[in-house]
């Protein structure tokens, strides 16, 4: 235990050390400042300096290399109209002006969430599964590893839904429930995973109608205020923004995509058995086979695997870091297939 939590440590203090070299560092930093200002020219400030304080440890093809990031990266007005991409996810921004106010340059603060995430990722891992060493082959798969070296709030969303899993197996369908809510202030758009999970956990009779209803509502209205108050693009304008061309101004100017851009959109999605996704998917079908069906994860997978197909028809982006806490359930299902037939053989199970 107490050689794995060292690991976990190391891990996180090198993910800090070396994060991954992202452009949106610059709209996290702008993010994090807008909580205090509001003049677009002392936010485009802060964000450069920041952003040209912090360096990244890798080759990194500067944002000026590109018409759009030029203009973003030089353009007070347009700078600040593409920070809703990073103000919705209220928490994670929330949390690195806790940071920020409390002595630490906005930059470091982000990835110093971003490591804790993996660290807590971690110990969660360990503290579920009883198994070190597999826990420690699961966070060393590379889409694992890159969560804690992100700065972006998906590491804090990943743990924040994971952590509500881990509640859900322990039978603790409240904790969940409110932790379930708590990840759609960390990223709005989860509130489709949020309203999935709550009608799974109504159907297997965890919770009650009306208790469920209330969090499906408030989850609704969750993710629509943080939207609004983040000035987050409408969804089609954020399409064509994020598949066809980025708009420099996406707010004063918006540009909604049309059909043709949408199926250019999910075309893009052919890429995906070359991806880590489909290994991912490989190790959850594998688990699903082999695990007793009274499983929690026999159970779970195939409302995971909904909530896949509907958030890429929703939004046809497989982006490893949206996907994360699902590929650590993958990982922790067949860590538990090793196991179950020593815990609890069951020779007919499917």
């Amino acid at each position: 235990m107490s050689l794995y939590t060292t690991f976990c440590v190391a891990l996180a203090c090198v993910a800090f050390l070396r994060p991954l070299p992202t452009y949106d560092r610059l709209l996290y930093a702008g993010a994090v400042a807008s909580l205090r200002y509001s003049d677009p020219v002392i936010l485009h400030h802060i964000a450069r300096a920041e952003f040209d304080a912090e360096p990244s440890p890798f080759q990194f093809e500067n944002v000026a290399s590109d018409p759009y990031f030029l203009d973003v990266y030089n353009n007070p007005n347009h700078f600040v109209q593409q920070l809703g991409l990073s103000r919705v996810k209220l928490g994670y921004v929330a949390a690195g002006y806790i940071l920020w106010r409390g002595g630490l340059p906005i930059l470091v603060g982000l990835r110093l969430i971003s490591a804790c995430c993996l660290l807590i990722v971690g110990l969660t891992l360990l503290t579920w599964t009883h198994n070190a060493v597999l826990c420690f082959l699961v966070l060393l798969t590379p889409p694992v590893l890159n969560m804690g070296r992100m700065v972006t709030g998906d590491p804090m969303s990943t743990t924040v839904i994971l952590l509500a899993l881990f509640a859900l197996a322990k039978q603790k369908p409240l904790l969940a429930a409110i932790l379930l809510l708590a990840s759609i202030l960390v990223r709005s758009d989860n509130f489709v995973l949020v309203l999935i999970l709550l009608v799974w956990i109504y159907w297997s009779r965890l919770i009650h109608a009306p208790f469920a209803t209330i969090c499906a509502v408030f989850a609704i209205a969750t993710s629509a205020l943080v939207n609004r108050n983040a000035g987050m693009f409408p969804y089609r304008v954020l399409m064509q923004h994020s598949f066809i061309r980025p708009e420099t101004e996406p707010l004063a100017h918006p540009v909604p995509i049309d059909f043709a851009g949408y199926l250019h959109a999910l075309a893009g999605l052919r890429a995906i058995p070359y991806t880590f996704m489909t290994v991912w998917l490989l190790v959850a079908a594998v688990a699903w086979k082999h695990l007793p069906k009274s499983s929690f994860f026999r159970r779970l997978f195939p409302v995971i695997g909904l909530y896949i197909v509907i958030r890429l028809l929703i939004f046809p982006n497989f982006d490893d870091r949206v996907f994360v806490w699902a590929y650590l359930a993958a990982g922790v299902g067949l860590i538990q297939t090793a196991q179950f037939p020593l815990a609890n053989p069951e020779p007919n199970c499917p």
